[in-house]
């Protein structure tokens, strides 16, 4: 079956959804059709003139970059405009432009994650509180003999989690009825009879985020027509998403080595230094991106040193002040570590889409 635009969208919003995003962030389908085929994809962190033309060399029918193609209101597209000349190549080389930016950062398994991962970090938190998912619970009506078959086609779509117990759920006996109208195909009884048939209530819970492809499984598993079932909203928390993560060592060493340790393995050409160089650190904050002075203070409580990306001078005249420990590895270097990892897992997903990385994006800062 041939893949759309659209299909990979999907996933992409329900790996890291939209919602997730800051409120001034500008992210989803650039340019393109949802309903375009797609063979090949190319994944980067800024769509510019080169990996325009790596992808049009390798035949690639959609991009999908961290940083938004389109990140303010464009007044005009025009050829003598950077940005219009952009567009417009995309358009005229049938390119599709997807971006997930902030949501990415912030999602489960997303760049503040990894990037904590690949620092070799255990036990890893969130540093800042940022957004909470609403938990829903669905309720479905049930016949006896397709119970197990619903029950489990929910679960294996994602429902049924309660902290580390999967597959929950209750279930409780009773009598449903129903007459079958004109133009109807009943499951179990006849138009224009009413019907009495003994039937399960099953209740389980599901994430915001996944509700749909629950209620899509369950509907497919089950025999009837039309299917009743509610969704309620609960007043309990669901997964907290946040802003950075914090996480522990393997073990303690000094600022210096450890800077050199984040300088490795993000494959940094440079690394900026804040801090006593002899200080022994044993938890590590990080921030991919950009510095944001809101988790200042939430840095220096938590962890003992944190590694970012740009940092303004005056931030950093602040930080050395409050004695904070700072390794600013960059924007480049913190966030382009999500390309590889976001390859191997669409091309996890879809088995018959070419999923590669680009090879022409590089630091636009030069190290002298």
């Amino acid at each position: 079956m041939a893949v759309k635009c659209g299909d990979i969208i999907r996933f992409m919003e329900e790996f890291a959804p939209p919602r997730l995003a800051e409120d001034w962030d500008n992210v989803g389908l650039m340019v393109g059709s949802r309903e375009d085929e797609v063979k090949k994809v190319m994944v980067c962190l800024d769509v510019t003139p080169k990996v325009i033309e790596a992808a049009s060399e390798e035949n690639v029918d959609l991009i999908i970059s961290h940083h938004p193609l389109i990140f303010k209101g464009l007044k005009r597209i025009n050829r003598e405009d950077f940005k219009g000349k952009i567009v417009m190549d995309l358009i005229q080389k049938g390119i599709n432009v997807y971006s997930a930016h902030t949501n990415l950062d912030v999602t489960d398994g997303g760049i503040n994650q990894y990037l904590s991962q690949v620092l070799g970090l255990k036990n890893i938190k969130n540093l800042k509180e940022y957004k909470i998912e609403r938990l829903l619970k669905l309720v479905v009506f049930v016949p006896k003999e397709s119970l197990d078959t619903v029950r489990d086609a929910m679960s294996k779509a994602g429902a049924g989690w309660i902290g580390n117990y999967s597959d929950c759920s209750f279930t409780t006996e009773g009598i449903g009825t129903f007459r079958p109208q004109e133009g109807t195909n009943p499951y179990i009884g006849t138009q224009g009879n009413l019907e009495k048939l003994e039937e399960y209530r099953v209740e389980t819970v599901a994430s915001e985020r996944i509700i749909d492809r629950v209620v899509s499984a369950m509907i497919s598993a089950h025999p009837y027509e039309e299917v009743a079932y509610d969704i309620y909203p609960l007043e309990i928390p669901g997964k907290e998403y946040g802003m950075g993560c914090v996480g522990e060592m393997g073990s303690a060493m000094q600022l210096d080595s450890f800077a050199e340790v984040v300088k490795n393995k993000l494959n940094a050409g440079n690394v900026r230094v804040i801090g006593n160089l002899d200080r022994e650190i044993k938890k590590a904050a990080v921030f991919c991106g950009s510095f944001d002075n809101d988790i200042m203070g939430l840095a220096k409580s938590k962890a003992d040193v944190l590694v970012t990306g740009d940092v303004k001078y005056h931030d950093a005249l602040d930080m050395l002040q409050m004695g904070m420990c700072v390794i600013d590895a960059g924007h480049f270097s913190t966030e382009r570590i999500i390309v590889p990892r976001l390859v191997e897992i669409l091309k996890k997903k879809f088995s018959g889409v070419e999923v590669m990385s680009n090879n022409v994006e590089e630091d636009p800062f030069k190290y002298i």
